[in-house]
């Protein structure tokens, strides 16, 4: 079986862009290719990210369809470093948009988690009281708050398997609502498509490890996201890549071999081996 095809970051927000805002204004991809001059597998292919559209051909299928002038500056921005291995994305609606157009190029997503609970496992009430203790401004903390409840009903459909590798002192804090949060940690662990391991933090190898979100095409690692709070910055080289994966089979020996670390919770949440 061929290996997936690697996007760049950049490619898959011009692709993605490009087909949302086509679909919006209501016209088939035929009829757009040819409007504007190409051979209709030459736009699929600039939709889909398998290629990269020229920023010449972006800016006149952007202007044919009448975009905002801030999408317009924002997908355009893009155009030039479409084919760049890595991008930092400062843009706020990009922050999520982009995040969950890998997911859904993704079969699994595996996300290490060594400080907080992932987005996807948190409470609506964990979560506010996350974005409210960053600070984040209230645009952008509505704007998060919504990509997460977008990612949390797609993991609920079961389209993809997720892997959640939690470190033990993510469980503490925010003591109000740790039960509630523990709760529904557990809840979600019993889904079939999704696995939670705990990973104990007291070996030292761990504490250097960042948090990061790998996104995987048939166990092939096709990207890796590293998210801050103002910007998140995305990485496909294959080199890199391959770390990162050869990473995330380490944490899941450490959470295998340490089934002590499962103490950390309240009560037993039930782990399961990576599928």
């Amino acid at each position: 079986m061929p290996k997936p095809i690697i996007r760049p970051p950049a490619t898959v927000a011009v692709s993605s862009s490009l087909r949302d805002a086509r679909k919006r204004h209501g016209i088939g991809l035929r009829r757009l290719a040819e409007k504007i001059g190409v051979h209709p597998a030459t736009l699929s292919a600039w939709e889909l990210g398998i290629k990269v559209a020229p920023p010449t051909a972006v800016a006149w299928i952007l202007g044919y369809l009448r975009v905002e002038s801030a999408e317009y500056d924002r997908v355009m921005a893009l155009a030039p470093c479409a084919g760049a291995a890595n991008l930092v994305d400062q843009s706020d609606p990009q922050l999520g948009h982009l995040l969950w157009t890998y997911e859904q190029l993704s079969t699994r997503v595996v996300e290490w988690a060594p400080s907080c609970i992932p987005d996807l496992l948190q409470t609506r009430a964990y979560a506010e009281r996350v974005l409210d203790k960053a600070a984040v401004q209230d645009d952008r903390r509505d704007m998060d708050l919504l990509s997460r409840q977008v990612r949390q009903q797609a993991l609920n459909e079961g389209t993809r398997r997720y892997v959640f590798l939690v470190s033990d002192q993510a469980l503490y804090g925010l003591d109000d609502l740790h039960e509630e949060q523990i709760e529904h940690l557990r809840a979600v662990a019993q889904l079939k498509h999704v696995t939670v391991r705990i990973v104990p933090s007291m070996e030292t190898g761990l504490r250097s490890i960042g948090a990061f979100t790998l996104f995987e095409d048939r166990s092939h690692p096709i990207a890796v996201v590293i998210r801050h709070h103002h910007c998140n910055t995305y990485l496909t080289g294959r080199k890199v890549l391959s770390r990162y994966h050869d990473t995330t089979s380490a944490l899941l020996r450490r959470a295998f071999d340490e089934s002590a670390g499962t103490s950390a919770l309240s009560a037993p949440v039930q782990i399961r081996a990576s599928r």
